[in-house]
């Protein structure tokens, strides 16, 4: 047995051993007695977990590894992507970073180590019942990542404060929208703040317009197993065109990032709505009111309320309380790293162990693994309490995956809502475009 298979097999004994007790895979002195090689120090890079908390999950892992130390970058989404890849290409990347499931999961899969023996041989072979959500992040017969946290798209958020001080409600319908939009900006308002910039956002509210139409259907289509150009999806196309034609959307929100633009907006009170799913939900804790205290300054407010609602319903009968989505966030190995038993460590306690996924549940976060239930703990008010509890039929019946797994029919589709929000496509060239992306993916 060659030095490195018997650190990595000392490793995986460490993690079984662990996991039979708490599922934490904890390493410690004997590990490093193991690996021969002394003090380790792991990069990690992400986007979530932010700067702001990332130091909570890596201070409760070093003190269960001691001789491991964790260094976290923190990325905007926005400049993640080619940020990260370019790093591992050159071979000055993270030994572990994150992930989301789709295209990006396919585009990094080179990239990343096979987690499958590492996960099996710490939790046992019924692992992918454990983490039941991990097949969203396998691509080329690997595992490319571990999932952190299960999320949701197809909601809208409110700053229920503000709602109320304007006498308002929260609109249940397209009608109840327009007629909410125009009471807010007669306020000098943004009604729902956007980040048009990011096809991500776009994608997700056209997502939450399509499965009211046609539930399920967006993603046979995205296989080629129906028509993306059929009525449903024109007619999707012409909704998201209205939310900007009918002041639902702020024009300049097509010059707008989601984070830091308009979450900014609205968390500093400036929009009343924005269209973000459940991974948003720690926004209902007292912790994060108090970091937006320091974030934003003495004007922010620590008893707003933030109130999640299923997305409203825009379509005459159209189906509502519907959600999309899995593993929001992934962590997986370089497979360039040189501590790749360590970085899996990291990755293990993260998704695996009953005290990472405790910590995760504390933020509001559904928990990838099952025996983790979600923390309401911190959770500012009842209300809000029954709004979080509301979304868990939803999350367990999924109507569909947040990402497209083909990066140029994501892109495709990305371009033509842009294209159809600035009037310079129609709907109907919009969904032959897209069409033509998913005929040459499928090729």
């Amino acid at each position: 047995m060659n030095d490195h298979a018997r650190r990595r097999a000392a490793a995986l004994l460490s993690l079984a051993a662990a996991a039979a007790v708490t599922l934490a895979a904890c390493g410690g002195d004997g590990d490093q007695a193991d690996s021969g090689d002394g003090p380790v120090t792991l990069t990690f890079w992400s986007w979530n977990p932010s700067a702001d908390n990332a130091a909570t999950y890596i201070d409760a892992f070093e003190a269960q590894h001691e001789g491991i130390t964790v260094e976290h970058r923190f990325i905007q989404y926005s400049d993640y992507v080619n940020t990260t890849q370019l790093a591992l290409q050159s071979g000055s990347g993270p030994d572990v970073f994150g992930l989301q499931v789709g295209a990006l999961t396919t585009q990094f899969a080179p990239l990343a180590e096979d987690l499958t023996l590492y996960a099996e041989e710490a939790l046992g072979a019924d692992w992918p019942d454990q983490l039941p959500s991990s097949a969203q992040l396998r691509a080329d017969e690997k595992q490319v990542a571990l999932p952190w946290m299960v999320t949701g798209g197809g909601l809208v958020w409110a700053n229920q404060t503000l709602v109320d001080e304007l006498g308002l409600t929260v609109p249940t319908t397209f009608a109840e929208l327009t007629q909410f939009c125009a009471a807010v900006r007669a306020e000098g308002l943004t009604c729902m703040a956007h980040g048009g910039k990011d096809a991500w956002h776009n994608i997700d509210v056209y997502q939450a317009i399509v499965n009211q139409i046609a539930p399920g259907e967006l993603y046979a289509a995205l296989a080629g197993e129906t028509p993306f150009d059929a009525p449903a999806f024109v007619q999707a196309f012409e909704v998201w065109q209205s939310f900007f034609t009918e002041g639902i959307v702020d024009e300049g929100a097509l010059g707008l990032t989601a984070y830091p633009d308009a979450n900014d907006a609205f968390r500093r009170g400036e929009a009343v709505l924005i269209a973000f799913g459940s991974w948003q939900n720690a926004d209902t804790t007292t912790t994060s009111m108090e970091a937006y205290a320091e974030t934003y300054g003495d004007a922010f407010d620590t008893s707003t309320v933030f109130m999640p609602y299923f997305f409203p319903q825009v379509v005459p009968g159209g189906q509502t309380g519907l959600m999309f989505g899995g593993p929001d966030v992934g962590f997986a190995v370089a497979s360039s790293s040189n501590h790749k038993d360590e970085a899996a460590e990291l990755v293990l306690w993260l998704t695996a162990s009953q005290e990472g996924q405790e910590l995760m549940a504390t933020t509001v976060q559904q928990p990838a693994l099952v025996s983790v239930p979600l923390d309401l703990s911190d959770v500012m008010t009842p209300e809000q309490e029954e709004a979080l509890e509301a979304q868990a039929p939803a999350l367990e019946n999924l109507v569909g995956q947040r990402e497209i797994d083909s990066a140029d029919v994501r892109t495709a589709l990305g371009d033509a809502l842009a294209a159809v929000a600035s009037g310079q496509q129609s709907p109907e060239d919009a969904a032959a475009a897209v069409q033509a992306a998913i005929d040459a993916s499928l090729q």
